[in-house]
């Protein structure tokens, strides 16, 4: 029968010899050898020269305990992680970029040429891939006047191929003509208003575009939506109307706003790459919620997270799920390529619900409704009461940074976790000199509850979202 294996690589895997094992055994056959017991104390010759040697030992045998748990996934790290992933086909997903809507103004027909650049007021900058033009055929917005109205002459509008005429009589002024002109369309989705001779049409979904032309009108300015993509790879989410800033100065290009933003998302880490891992069965299955799931987050740009839940039962559930049916919740990701990747892999035959609906093709061009949601926001509210150590100096910003590591915090937590107050606790004693202590409490909803010292339970299909606006520091001496 075989010795067993003490150390190094055996059935039930790999078993490191430590530094104190290591010096033991080289006392122990240097004994052997001599047939004496030798001085092996820290001041002796042979004491120093084991603490050397089974020092360098000791790491070779740290460095081959590493070489061993790099072939598989759940021990790997870094590139060994990533080759060993490789052997299921699955890679890391990469960092990928923000790509925000903005409304830019300016005069009808100027070009706004390939890498633009603006800016928000966080200084990230964003920049467009293609060239686009200002234009009043692509237009959300378009504001038009008369210079002089002048009796007998036709103007003419056109939205959309509608066509509305109007001509001048003697005692007409602006106000009347452009008056007259608008009056005369009815569109559900676009907008009219009239304010000091000027003409504002816009779209009701800023997105949306309109086709207009004039005659014996003038257009002021023209406002047409462009997409542009963050320079800075990751989750970076600008807020409403921040993108403000034009860099690259071009004549008639006057303002800038962001009105959409599809947020990017951070490289995948470690613990994430092995999760996926672990589903990789269920990216390659179909017709089941963890395929849904697996997919979507994987093969769609800018999700987050994905959850899926079912009813398989022949009444609608507690949860308002229809009969045989699937309920998808995202986080991220454009509408159209969520919906088409759900229809690839859900069962024929069910049932989808959901406030989002999208129109998926199959093969034969026949037309299917996919439904989904998107997690429900929870506001959460923080109240943070700080007791100085009188000890240590107090920074003048300590303040303000203390609200953005608790953001820092806030960004780690995804789809249906839980906000635990501890976590917020321990950041800020890691990352602020001079705290004593740290009372937190907090509450949610949409405007301020009772602040409790208690943890707050998320539902799976929520999330909570933090803001500065509702973090509160107080500062005790």
């Amino acid at each position: 029968m075989a010795d067993e294996v003490k150390y190094g690589l055996s059935p039930e895997g790999f078993k490191r010899k430590r530094l104190p094992e290591i010096i033991d055994s080289l006392v122990q056959r240097t004994n052997d050898r001599l047939g004496i017991s030798i001085q092996t104390g820290a001041n002796s010759i042979f004491g120093q020269l084991y603490g050397i040697i089974g020092y360098e030992l000791a790491d070779i045998w740290e460095q081959t305990e590493n070489v061993y748990y790099a072939m598989y996934p759940n021990t790997a790290t870094g590139t060994s992680l990533t080759n060993a992933a490789a052997l299921t086909a699955i890679t890391p997903i990469e960092a990928e970029q923000t790509e925000v809507i903005c409304l830019c103004t300016g005069t009808d027909q100027t070009l706004i040429p390939y890498n633009s650049q603006i800016q928000d007021r966080d200084s990230n900058t964003y920049t467009n891939n293609d060239d686009v033009y200002i234009d009043k055929n692509n237009a959300s917005e378009i504001e038009i006047t008369i210079e002089s109205v002048v009796s007998g002459t036709t103007y003419t509008l056109v939205i959309n191929s509608q066509t509305q005429e109007y001509t001048a009589k003697s005692d007409d002024n602006v106000t009347a003509v452009l008056t007259a002109l608008y009056s005369g369309f009815s569109f559900d989705d676009i907008n009219f208003d009239l304010t000091n001779n000027v003409l504002t049409i816009s779209a009701a979904d800023e997105e949306k575009t309109m086709k207009v032309s004039v005659n014996n009108l003038k257009i002021q300015s023209v406002t047409t939506p462009v997409s542009f993509y963050c320079n800075t790879y990751g989750a970076v989410n600008p807020g409403m109307g921040t993108v403000d800033t034009i860099n690259t100065a071009i004549n008639g290009w006057d303002s800038v706003s962001n009105i959409k933003n599809i947020v990017g998302r951070d490289a995948e880490t470690d613990t994430e790459l092995r999760q996926r891992w672990s589903q990789s069965v269920y990216a390659r299955a179909s017709n089941m919620i963890e395929a849904i799931q697996a997919n979507v987050y994987r093969r769609v740009d800018g999700v987050t997270s994905c959850l899926v839940t079912e009813n398989n039962t022949d009444t609608t559930n507690d949860d308002g799920l229809l009969p045989h049916s699937i309920k998808v919740i995202v986080e991220g990701g454009d509408e159209q390529e969520i919906a088409e990747t759900i229809y690839q892999y859900s069962c024929r035959g069910i049932d989808f619900n959901g406030e989002i609906a999208k129109n998926v093709q199959d093969n034969a061009g026949v037309t299917h409704i996919i439904k989904f949601d998107r997690p429900t926001e929870v506001k959460i509210w923080l109240k943070i009461e700080i007791t100085k150590n009188t000890e240590v100096e107090w920074g003048d910003n300590n303040v303000n940074e203390i609200k953005k590591l608790i953001l820092e915090q806030a960004s780690n937590i995804t789809v249906g976790q839980d906000v635990i107050l501890q976590k917020f606790i321990g950041i800020l004693y890691n990352n602020i000199q001079g705290i004593a202590f740290i009372d937190i409490t907090a509450c949610s909803g949409e405007t301020t509850g009772e602040y409790k010292q208690k943890n707050i339970t998320i539902k799976s299909t929520e999330k909570a979202i933090f803001d500065v606006s509702r973090i509160e520091v107080l500062i005790n001496d």
